[in-house]
């Protein structure tokens, strides 16, 4: 069932009676995503002499376009929900992290290399388990005027976040 609404919704997205190739990136308004990501937990940090952890995750996110006055780049504000699968510590030590964000995403189009692609920086602040501060790169590209993919590198407090992500904007 989840499959078939996703691929509904991203064929509707994708129609062409939707598309409005006219339209900047920030005119286009709300969008929402979804994404897994490969996460590394820097345990070593925490108690010494410990290695480091990994696990899988997924990310559920929404932004909206917001006004800036910096030539060349749009920007938007996002909120986000983060979880991850189990990290495993040791015999009967295993925790999930999860969260809650928001951030401040600018997004630079890429014209020089293909009108569809584009970078983009991010900041942003997480309440859960991994609390504080983080940042992220990555690059996105426009597979259509309403569907996009992205791949960011996040880092946060405790954890090094490589995230593959899709997004739909309305």
């Amino acid at each position: 069932m989840k499959k078939l609404l996703l691929t509904s919704l991203i064929t509707l997205a994708a129609s062409p009676s939707f598309a409005d190739d006219h339209s900047t990136a920030a005119e286009k308004g709300l969008y929402i995503g979804a994404g897994v990501s490969y996460n590394n937990l820097d345990f070593g940090s925490v108690i010494k002499g410990a290695n480091n952890e990994s696990a899988s995750g997924i990310q559920l996110f929404a932004g909206v376009p917001i006004e800036n006055t910096i030539k060349d780049f749009d920007t938007f504000a996002e909120v986000g929900f983060f979880r991850t699968s189990t990290f495993n510590f040791g015999p009967g030590a295993k925790e999930r992290v999860t969260g809650i964000s928001g951030s401040i995403v600018l997004q630079r189009n890429l014209n020089e290399v293909d009108p569809n692609l584009y970078g983009l920086a991010r900041l942003g602040l997480e309440l859960g388990d991994d609390d504080g501060i983080f940042m992220g790169v990555g690059a996105g590209y426009r597979i259509t005027p309403k569907v996009d993919v992205r791949a960011e590198f996040v880092n946060k407090d405790l954890i090094s976040s490589y995230q593959a992500n899709a997004l739909i904007r309305f």
